[in-house]
């Protein structure tokens, strides 16, 4: 069955062997292109006063399994709520820093003209390191979203690219500007972090520990998946609908593939009932 239209469920102790489980369950290994330049990561770090940020110990993770493949970037941007340097620190990830990882605030980076489907933008300016030939992998957390998109996953972290201080200007047209991202921003891998889940909204910071991952190659499949998780009906959440009919990914439950251990799966599914 072709990948694509598959996720893949881990369940350990830790994030890193969390990781490792869900992608050996993946019925082909990743595989970077060969002309890949460069390693893109994009963790979830809104604010590390609250809950739902990128746990530093699956990035580190990541940053150990695709490190040979070239330099990485770790890239975030800057919200009204904090300095992407600031988050960096406080959230750990400096310590992740050596000659062939890097942390990027994607507010400071040096832009490029870049040209947009139109569904929202048409050209507009966005970091060049993005640009690069890059094998790009998008580390989101799970949250519940409802006055923005309803749910915030891995298709709602590519938010987080543009280089704005104040993006809710866009929350309005929030489904458009998605699909433009994803267009040109599609991640090559999405992992969803799964260490401690955020129950209800993460302003409450109220968490709650599960220790797993979930990943997949297409991002639209990850999302849907992720959705039922709540009880979504993923095809009622505006921006993976819009995904799905523009073949940008599989959005039909029935026709996604989870891959894991009966228990590992049984385990998460009963996580979210609870």
């Amino acid at each position: 069955m072709d990948n694509k239209s598959e996720i893949a469920i881990g369940v350990k102790k830790s994030p890193g062997e969390s990781l490792h489980a869900a992608l050996s369950k993946l019925s082909k290994p990743i595989v970077p292109p060969k002309n890949t330049k460069r390693v893109i990561i994009k963790p979830s770090i809104y604010n590390p006063k609250l809950s739902g940020n990128t746990d530093v110990e699956l990035v580190s993770a990541l940053v150990h399994m695709f490190h040979s493949i070239g330099p990485i970037s770790i890239v975030e941007s800057d919200n009204p709520l904090r300095r992407t340097e600031e988050a960096f620190f406080q959230c750990q990830y400096t310590k992740l820093v050596d000659e062939r990882v890097e942390l990027v605030n994607l507010s400071d980076a040096e832009m490029t003209s870049v040209k947009f489907p139109g569904h929202y933008f048409k050209n507009r300016e966005m970091p060049r390191v993005l640009q690069d030939d890059a094998f790009f992998i998008n580390v989101a957390t799970l949250k519940m979203e409802p006055n923005i998109c309803n749910i915030g996953a891995g298709i709602k972290n590519l938010f987080g690219l543009l280089p704005e201080l104040d993006k809710s200007v866009y929350h309005a047209f929030i489904d458009d500007v998605l699909m433009d991202l994803l267009a040109l921003y599609r991640p090559d891998l999405t992992v969803i972090d799964l260490t401690d889940v955020v129950i209800g909204m993460r302003e409450n910071c109220r968490t709650k520990h599960f220790g797993g991952t979930i990943v997949g190659i297409d991002p639209v499949s990850v999302d849907s998946f992720c959705s039922s998780l709540f009880g979504l009906n993923s095809l009622e959440i505006k921006h993976l609908r819009n995904a799905h009919n523009l073949g940008f990914g599989e959005a039909l439950l029935d026709r996604i593939s989870v891959r894991g251990t009966e228990y590992q799966v049984n385990k998460l599914l009963q996580f979210f009932k609870e």
